[in-house]
């Protein structure tokens, strides 16, 4: 039996979570600035369980979001899988900021994503360019600041370690 089953499961369904909320329609102007809920639980356990959550799991995480967004195959999977082995490169360094130095790297992952999903939209020629694309760089460093202690105490609770 895995000893970090129930970790598994935890971490699994968090991943789902954002996942679905990355997905749930929301009314005008709010769905320009939807976080990128994916992005930041994925950090979240890069950035605490290296070894159990890296690449791989970040570009299957990405390829869900490609076919349940119905995006071209592989732009969200190359992003986050980059910035997986970004986060996991440099995790112990990235620990010791605080959270608001953390939030400031979140967001700038968070452009990196919307940079090549743009990028990769314009090859296939279905771009609409707007600057409100860049109002989940925002957004997303702000749901840092909400996510990771929320997420913490979670993990916590569930005993994930």
């Amino acid at each position: 039996m895995d000893p970090h089953g129930h970790g598994t499961w935890f971490i699994i369904l968090s991943l789902l979570a954002a996942l679905l909320l990355s997905i749930v329609p929301l009314d005008g102007g709010f769905a320009w600035a939807r976080p990128d809920y994916l992005l930041v639980v994925l950090a979240y356990w890069v950035l605490v369980l290296p070894e159990r959550v890296g690449v791989i799991v970040a570009w299957l995480c990405g390829f869900l979001l490609d076919i349940l967004m119905g995006d071209v195959l592989g732009q969200h999977a190359f992003a986050l899988a980059v910035i997986a082995y970004i986060l996991q490169v440099s995790y112990q360094r990235l620990r010791m900021f605080t959270l608001v130095k953390q939030a400031g790297l979140i967001a700038g992952l968070s452009l990196f994503h919307v940079l090549i999903n743009q990028w990769s939209q314009g090859l296939n020629g279905g771009t609409q360019f707007h600057w409100l694309v860049f109002l989940p760089v925002l957004s997303t460093a702000l749901a840092w600041l909400l996510a990771r202690p929320v997420l913490a105490w979670f993990q916590r609770l569930a005993g994930v370690n």
